[in-house]
C-alpha cells in the first residue's frame, strides 16, 4: 500500500472528513481492499485498517518497524499501525514524502515470535 503521509507544518488543512463513522461513509459499500488510515498526531501514531477495522492480533514486525494487525482466526493482515511516525516516516519515505508498506495477504503465525516479549528497539 502506498499513502501520502499527514500534512506538515504550514500545509493547507486537509479536508473535512464525510459527517458520520467511517462504517457509514458509501453507505456501507466498503470491500476489504478499501484501506481506511488516519494519523494520531498526540501519539505520534499511523493507523491502517483493510476495510472496517476491527479486533485483532497486535504482530510486532520489526523487519519492517511497525506493528501488523492479524486476523485472529484466518491470520489475514487485517491492517497495521506505525509507532513513532514522524522517525519512522523520515527513514522510509522517498524524496516526495510517499512511502509503500507490502505485507502479506496472510501472516505467517508460524514464524512469528509470540513469547509475549514487549521490548522493542528499532
Amino acid at each position: 500500500m502506498s499513502t501520502t503521509p499527514p500534512p506538515g507544518p504550514g500545509a493547507p488543512p486537509p479536508e473535512e472528513p464525510p459527517e458520520g463513522p467511517a462504517s457509514a461513509v458509501g453507505a456501507g459499500t466498503h470491500s476489504p481492499s478499501d484501506a481506511m488510515t488516519r494519523y494520531d498526531k498526540e501519539k505520534d501514531a499511523y493507523h491502517c485498517s483493510y476495510g472496517i477495522p476491527q479486533p485483532a492480533l497486535a504482530v510486532l514486525d520489526p523487519e519492517r518497524e511497525l506493528i501488523v494487525r492479524v486476523d485472529r482466526h484466518s491470520f489475514r493482515v487485517v491492517g497495521f499501525s506505525i509507532p513513532n511516525f514522524t522517525e519512522w516516516h523520515e527513514k522510509h519515505a522517498d524524496e516526495e514524502g510517499n512511502f509503500a508498506v507490502d505485507l502479506p495477504e496472510v501472516w505467517p503465525m508460524d514464524q512469528t515470535d509470540t513469547s509475549g516479549a514487549t521490548g522493542y528497539s528499532w
